[in-house]
């Protein structure tokens, strides 16, 4: 009966070996003569993808410090706004105007 057990476990390890080289010579298998016997997406294809993602990236770091001039120029725009009061003071100025115009102003006749 040990016999058997041990023989049945020794099928199982040499299965899961013959599993692991087929998956090994999967990963590792050329797809054709023209990628030199690289894995697929490896090789000259990795580095081609790399390079891509590379230039990617500078053009997204160019837009980034064009983003960043254009936010301090906006920040210092807002700045220069008048706050409450200053909006307050403007409208201030502008009810006394209408009120002196419409006191001194003469009647319209007809």
């Amino acid at each position: 009966m040990q016999a058997v057990k041990i023989m049945a476990e020794v099928h199982d390890l040499t299965g899961q070996n013959r599993a692991l080289h087929e998956l090994v010579s999967l990963t590792t298998r050329s797809k054709g003569p023209h990628d030199g016997g690289q894995p697929p997406g490896g090789g000259d294809m990795l580095e081609a993808r790399v390079k891509h993602m590379e230039d990617d990236m500078k053009e997204v770091k160019g837009d980034l410090k064009a983003l960043r001039q254009d936010v301090a120029e906006l920040k210092g725009k807002v700045g220069m706004l008048p706050g409450w009061g200053g909006l307050l003071a403007v409208t201030g100025f502008i009810v006394a105007a209408v009120g002196l115009m419409l006191r001194f102003m003469p009647p319209v006749t007809p």
